[in-house]
């Protein structure tokens, strides 16, 4: 039996697709994403105060070859049928965690009482850098105009990347026992909240399916192989 939050998901491509006049208010949606984030990245933060932080220094540094690593290999195999541009913003999401994949993840494990380890949500926020990074210099390419500045604060200092670092750096100094107040509010309306994030999420697929007709098979073939070769 599928997910109720995957159920949401197929809802709104299947409203979106009829075309339905069905949508959520921008400001929900921004709230929506806002708290998502909040929620794992203090969860991911609690679990990290129960444990010693250095082993996971040689585990960072091979999450950060990793999403160069994907995003590089993603643009190689894009370039094949898209133009620069578009095969390095594509190659950059590939490179990088979907927040609502992982929530997802996230929600399934918790359910069926399957103990994960609490640095993946660390790993989630460090994965966005490099990806981002790489997807960036492969679009505009290097020159002596490039802005090195100015992406370095685009990709460390990005809304998503913010709010992880942020939640989990209060879940690591208030511990389990000074972030339990807040359970009502993070834990027990997560589920609520990840399924009107993928409705939404449903009606934004049916909207850009009509990339599939100019790209086709290509792209759909690429969408299905590559987090399969990623795992």
């Amino acid at each position: 039996m599928l997910d109720v939050v995957v159920l949401f998901f197929l809802f709104g491509l299947l409203a979106g697709l009829v075309r339905s006049e069905l949508k959520l208010p921008p400001a929900l949606y921004d709230t929506l994403s806002l708290f998502l984030l909040l929620a794992i990245g203090l969860k991911g933060g609690v679990g990290l105060a129960q444990q010693s932080l250095l082993p996971l220094l040689p585990q960072l540094a091979l999450v950060i070859l990793l999403g160069v690593m994907q995003t590089l290999l993603g643009f190689a195999v894009l370039r094949i049928k898209m133009n620069r541009v578009d095969a390095a913003a594509t190659a950059a999401h590939y490179g990088s965690v979907s927040v609502a994949t992982f929530a997802v993840g996230v929600n399934w494990l918790t359910e069926r009482g399957i103990g994960f380890e609490s640095q993946l949500s660390i790993f989630l926020a460090v994965m966005e850098i490099p990806a981002i990074l790489v997807g960036i210099v492969l679009a505009r390419g290097i020159s002596r105009e490039t802005r090195w500045r100015m992406l370095a604060h685009e990709s460390f200092l990005g809304k998503g990347v913010t709010l992880l670092l942020g939640g989990m750096a209060i879940g690591y100094l208030a511990g389990p026992d000074g972030v339990a107040p807040l359970k009502p509010l993070f834990v027990d309306l997560f589920k609520g909240a990840l399924a009107l994030f993928l409705l939404e999420m449903g009606l934004i697929v049916a909207r850009q399916c009509q990339d599939l007709r100019k790209h086709g098979f290509f792209l759909l073939g690429f969408a299905l192989l590559m987090p399969l070769a990623s795992a």
